[in-house]
């Protein structure tokens, strides 16, 4: 896919990774449609357990209980192999083309190894900036999350406890980190697409392959999630506005759930040609030499 100098045609990527949307569409709707409903098990058994409050906590804050969040971790796991498997190989089995084998297994073990790199690293992070925070402010923990629901008031708080170049390097930290995960998001982007390729796992041998192109597929990352994110938020946007005047009333959980589901399924199919993204990356960038070990 790259060019003679070696560099990635963003608009190319771009147009094909959602022309194989158009080209497949009518084959991944069942798949979509699936992958909905069974990543609502977990809010469903959480209403059956408490009720309406139960599944409005569920969907009002962080998914928090694993139990709850899995079931969506793992259909959406399975309908990105299901995409990648027909974008890399051309292949497409059953009547839905959703199963959970070696390529699935491969996946789940990326999403480990992410973890294991990511959660460390964020937990240090907020540490330090927790405990700088904490001591500049004179506050105490609980006095942070009372500043957290207000970002003016903990705006107005920041900057007087640190001052003009407190502030200023605190933001940079903030900058700093964000570009660092932006980057590492980059590089590693093609990973999954890799995988299913290669029929194991080669997270750190495809590293070197972006590279000269990161800035590009930055680009063409965002360039492909925006249309997406658009319909997503409409999508949303509309179904709280039908959905606000009876969920009002309360007892309204069950058909949050079905809103969910719904918004899932949309999220589904419009977020296929970011997942087939990393397939054209792999494809064109992959080196012709290369051999996995």
């Amino acid at each position: 896919m790259a060019d003679a100098a070696g560099k990635l045609p963003i608009i190319t990527c771009v147009r094909d990774a959602w022309l194989f949307l158009r080209d497949n569409l009518r084959i991944f709707v069942p798949a979509a449609a699936a992958m909905a409903l069974v990543s609502q098990v977990g809010f469903l058994l959480a209403a059956i357990s408490g009720g309406g409050a139960g599944a409005q906590s569920a969907f009002g804050g962080s998914l928090g209980n694993l139990a709850v969040a899995m079931p969506a971790v793992l259909g959406s796991l399975v309908f990105a192999a299901a995409v990648l498997r027909k974008a890399v190989r051309n292949e497409f089995t059953g009547p839905l083309g959703l199963s959970f084998g070696a390529d699935e297994l491969r996946l789940l073990a990326i999403v480990a190894a992410y973890a294991c790199m990511i959660i460390p690293l964020a937990t240090l992070v907020f540490m330090i900036v927790t405990a700088t925070v904490l001591s500049r402010l004179a506050a105490t923990p609980d006095d942070l999350a009372v500043l957290l629901e207000d970002p003016q008031a903990l705006n107005a708080a920041l900057t007087q406890a640190l001052g003009p170049g407190g502030t200023a390097a605190f933001l940079l930290l903030i900058m700093l980190v964000f570009a660092a995960a932006i980057y590492l998001f980059t590089r590693l982007f093609m990973v999954n697409a890799a995988t299913i390729g290669e029929r194991r796992i080669v997270m750190f041998q495809s590293w070197s392959w972006s590279r000269g192109n990161i800035l590009r597929m930055f680009a063409a990352i965002m360039l492909t999630w925006l249309p997406a994110y658009v319909i997503d938020s409409l999508v949303v946007e509309i179904g709280v506005a039908i959905l606000r005047p009876i969920t009002s009333e309360g007892n309204a959980g069950f058909l949050l759930i079905a809103f969910n589901a719904a918004v899932t399924f949309v999220a589904a199919i419009v977020g296929i040609p970011s997942i087939v993204l990393g397939a054209i990356l792999y494809r064109g960038l992959r080196p012709v030499d290369f051999v996995a070990k």
